[in-house]
């Protein structure tokens, strides 16, 4: 087990606190249930995915790689060609 695997496994944990204890918990925006589902169904898909064995990166890692953006700029399509 590494430290993706925990932190999957914790946040499957939290998720399943969240949709059965706190389900109607409201914050600004933040209703628990819900949020609680998103989280057990996303941490479970990485603890799968890293059990398989295929991808370098987690699905967290790949979505927040999506919304903040990567370091790496190697994909031509992405670069400024103009002269």
């Amino acid at each position: 087990m590494n430290a993706r695997d925990a932190r999957s496994i914790v946040m499957i944990v939290a998720g399943a606190a969240l949709a059965l204890f706190f389900w109607d918990l409201q914050v600004f925006w933040f209703q628990g249930g819900p949020i609680g589902c998103v989280l057990v169904v996303l941490a479970t898909v990485d603890v799968w995915e890293s059990r398989r064995g295929t991808p370098k990166k987690g699905l967290l890692a790949e979505l927040r790689d999506d919304i903040v953006g990567s370091k790496e700029s190697s994909d031509p399509s992405e670069r400024d060609t103009r002269p």
